[in-house]
This record gives structure tokens, C-alpha cells and sequence, in this order.
């Protein structure tokens, strides 16, 4: 398929750009090797302070499919939400500039969409170091009779799974751009902000395609959000900011077969973000459990504590709904 840079292309792909010079013209070079031709590349430039904004302006004269915005730095999700405001694409797709994907990747979700027509793609991705060179990793192999499709909305839910709670990266998934309509990543948020962005969406999934292809090379070891330091307030607000978009989206599906066991899921995602939920200390006095209990007691009391808080976080969060629920009236 081929696409001109006037016509609708079938993927719209956002590119958001800071501080990723080392990487970038790898990345470009990925999304250019596609066998699938039909794309755009929605790249913003977030104020980065390096030669980012020089390097995309060349990309634009070398390949009219790739468009770039230069904004003041506002953030991952301000870039984001600036390149969603401007897709073309039938299918909204994401990259991280330190990353690549295989020359296989739109070939194999078009295969996908042609045969499904799903809401949302999901695929997966492999790890690779950050000094290594993505064209020597093999390409992987797809096999479009293997993809999962759930339409019913009980088997949406069990077709995603844990990846509702801790699986929200928007660079494995295409996403229908119809359902993206009105949807923006959260400003504001210095972490965790594209699980806000699949929370928002879920419930607007009926028709979803899960297929085990890694075909987004995530480079292992580069500096990111996750590896930042932060302080102890800031991780306060990120985790109460969480449970706020889990308990908004528990009360939109409910009544809806997608909605699942609060307490279950909510257990889970407390679990997996345990190093964030909890460590509400200075970095250098970490919480130490006693060192007299056995290892098996130990653990035990740290389940208990994080379901504990998790419980105290739910309570809240019920008590404000009721009181704002007081006050419109």
C-alpha cells in the first residue's frame, strides 16, 4: 500500500521529542524502513535543548510522511496531546524517541486490522541495550492465525487482563482514532500518565486483538522517567493521582461486564507499584522491616501493609465521591 502525503494514511504515529539526540535519527530511520507505506510520523519537538528540533526539520525534507511541531518543554503528554489534536490516520500508534521498532510493525498490525477491525491492538516488545544497533536484532516472526479477538465485553476484560492495570504503555498498542476523540494524557502527572490515558479509554473498547508479535524495540538502560529520583511528595501525588483514575474508572464500568473485581485488580496494581505507593520517606532513611522475622513473616506483613493502604486510599476516595455527590445538590 502505498500513501501520498496528501492522502489519509492508514497509521498516524506520535513521536514526542526531548533530549534524545543520541538516539533520535535511529528511531526516524526505523519508522522509515517500514514495508508498510502508508503512515504518518507526528513528531513535537518539546523544547528539546539539544539538536532534536534541527534533526526532525531535516526528516521533514526527506520524507514529506513525517511532520513535526516545535512548542515550548510542557511535558511527554502535552507533546502527545498536541500530535493527537492533529492525526490523519484511521489507527493512532506511539514511539519513544529512544526506541525502534521492527520493519514488520505496520505490515502486521494493518494484517490485523483488515481481518478484525478491532478498537485496539495490542502487541508486545522486547528488550534490547542501549548501546546496541536495533537492525541487528532478528526480525520476529508474526503469526496473524494466533491473534486473540475479544468482542463480547466479559471477554475484553479477561482478554486484557492484568495489562488494564499495569500494561497502559500506548507504544504497543494502535489504537482506533475514533475512540481517541475528546481523550488526552493527563498534564501534570510525572509518571504512570499513560495508564490515566488506557483508563480513560478502556471503557470505550468493544472490540479488542491481542497478538504476542515483539515488534517495538524498547532500548534497555536509557535514561527515563522511571530511574528519576523524586521527591517524597511528588511520588505522594503520583500515587493518589493512580487510584483517583483506577476508582473513576471503576464507577464508569459499573453495571458494565468489563468492570473488574475491584479489590482483585486494585490489589494487583498496588503489588506492581509497591516502590512508589509506599516509599513516602527521604530516599537516604528507607523503612526497614525488623530484622528478627523470618522471611516468610516479612512478607506477610508486607502484603498486609500495602493492602492496608490500598483499603485507606479506596475509603478516601469513596468519601470524597459522597461528599462531592452532597454538595451538587
Amino acid at each position: 500500500m502505498s500513501c501520498s502525503p496528501k492522502a489519509a494514511p492508514r497509521f498516524s504515529l506520535i513521536v514526542p521529542v526531548y533530549r534524545v539526540e543520541r538516539f533520535l535519527r535511529d528511531a526516524l530511520e526505523a519508522v522509515r524502513a517500514q514495508t508498510f507505506a502508508g503512515w504518518e510520523a507526528l513528531c513535537v519537538d518539546d523544547g528539546s535543548p539539544d539538536a532534536c528540533g534541527a534533526a526532525l526539520d531535516e526528516a521533514v525534507r526527506e520524507d514529506g510522511r513525517i511532520r513535526v511541531v516545535h512548542q515550548r518543554n510542557a511535558g511527554v503528554s502535552a507533546a502527545r496531546n498536541r500530535a493527537l489534536g492533529r492525526v490523519r490516520g484511521e489507527y493512532v500508534l506511539f514511539l519513544d524517541p529512544d526506541d525502534a521498532v521492527c520493519p514488520g510493525w505496520f505490515a502486521a498490525f494493518d494484517a490485523v486490522i483488515r481481518r478484525h477491525a478491532p478498537d485496539l491492538v495490542q502487541f508486545d516488545y522486547r528488550y534490547f541495550p542501549a548501546e546496541s544497533d536495533w537492525r541487528a536484532l532478528p526480525e520476529p516472526r508474526f503469526d496473524l492465525d494466533a491473534c486473540r479477538v475479544a468482542t463480547e465485553p466479559r471477554t475484553c476484560a479477561e482478554a486484557f487482563g492484568p495489562r488494564l492495570v499495569n500494561g497502559g504503555y500506548p507504544w504497543t498498542k494502535a489504537w482506533r482514532a475514533g475512540i481517541l476523540e475528546g481523550k488526552r494524557f493527563p498534564v501534570g502527572i510525572a509518571l504512570y500518565e499513560d495508564r490515566h490515558f488506557l483508563w480513560d479509554v478502556f471503557p470505550d473498547i468493544h472490540r479488542l486483538a491481542v497478538a504476542d508479535f515483539p515488534g517495538y524495540f524498547y532500548r534497555q538502560g536509557a535514561a527515563s522517567a522511571l530511574t528519576k529520583p523524586r521527591p517524597a511528595l511528588e511520588r505522594a501525588h503520583i500515587t493518589v493521582s493512580e487510584y483517583r483514575a483506577l476508582f473513576t474508572l471503576d464507577r464508569r464500568l459499573r453495571g458494565d461486564p468489563r468492570r473488574p473485581y475491584p479489590l482483585f485488580y486494585y490489589a494487583i496494581h498496588a503489588w506492581a507499584g509497591f516502590r512508589i505507593k509506599l516509599h513516602l520517606r527521604r530516599p537516604d532513611k528507607p523503612i526497614v522491616l525488623p530484622t528478627t522475622l523470618p522471611p516468610a513473616a516479612r512478607t506477610r506483613l508486607a502484603i498486609l501493609a500495602r493492602l492496608l493502604f490500598l483499603r485507606l486510599l479506596f475509603a478516601a476516595e469513596r468519601l470524597r465521591y459522597a461528599l462531592s455527590l452532597l454538595l451538587r445538590r
